[in-house]
């Protein structure tokens, strides 16, 4: 009998079998910048905003909660607008986050730091102003400042180049995988056993 293959032998097997067959070029640096060209918005550091807020808490399954919590937040925007200043001391006397204790300042905070409706509120933004309505998340409602805006940048080509290389590297030999397997499926014959016409019917 011919010695049986231990699962790690059949594994070093088909793996040496695939980097002899499947054999694929490394991108060349035109290929990286065609990528790249057309793909800079994959390349850009994103865009950092300098901002405060006051929440009023209110879970989302109680309307009434949203409804003072709206009430709230709506009166205090109107104080702000009229004394701008005062947004530290409303903050540290009505905000329930922890930022109340900065004043309710945030710091900077990027793309996919807050929730998604905290992060449109400030892409619509002014700088310096506070939102003209409150805006409504998950955790109630709050009354967002706006201190600055650090557009992102699209980072150099040397900077993403060994990236963008790996990345297409990858992309062709998975796809040249898929093709040799397939090719290797059709090839295959697969034969079965005709258990009515090898043992008679079942039932006599």
């Amino acid at each position: 009998l011919s010695k049986p293959f231990h699962m790690e032998e059949l594994l070093a097997r088909l793996r040496a079998l695939i980097e002899r067959e499947v054999v694929v070029p490394s991108a060349d640096e035109d290929a990286c910048r065609r990528y790249y060209d057309a793909n800079k918005r994959r390349f850009r550091s994103p865009d950092l905003f300098e901002s405060g807020h006051i929440l009023f808490v209110a879970a989302p399954d109680d309307p009434d909660a949203r409804d003072k919590a709206r009430e709230a937040a709506t009166a205090l925007i109107a104080d702000l607008v009229r004394d701008p200043a005062g947004f530290a001391a409303a903050a540290a006397a009505h905000s329930a986050c922890p930022s109340s204790k900065q004043g309710g300042n945030l710091g900077q905070v990027s793309t996919g730091q807050t929730v998604p409706e905290f992060e449109i509120a400030l892409r619509a933004m002014v700088p310096g102003l506070v939102h003209s309505e409150p805006v409504e998340t998950r955790y109630g409602l709050h009354v967002v400042r706006l201190d600055r805006r650090i557009d992102g940048e699209v980072l150099p080509f040397d900077l993403v180049r060994d990236r963008i290389a790996d990345y297409l590297d990858e992309a062709v030999h998975r796809r040249a995988l898929q093709q040799y397997v397939s090719i290797l499926a059709g090839r295959a014959a697969v034969t079965g056993v005709d258990l009515g016409a090898a043992h008679g019917p079942l039932i006599q």
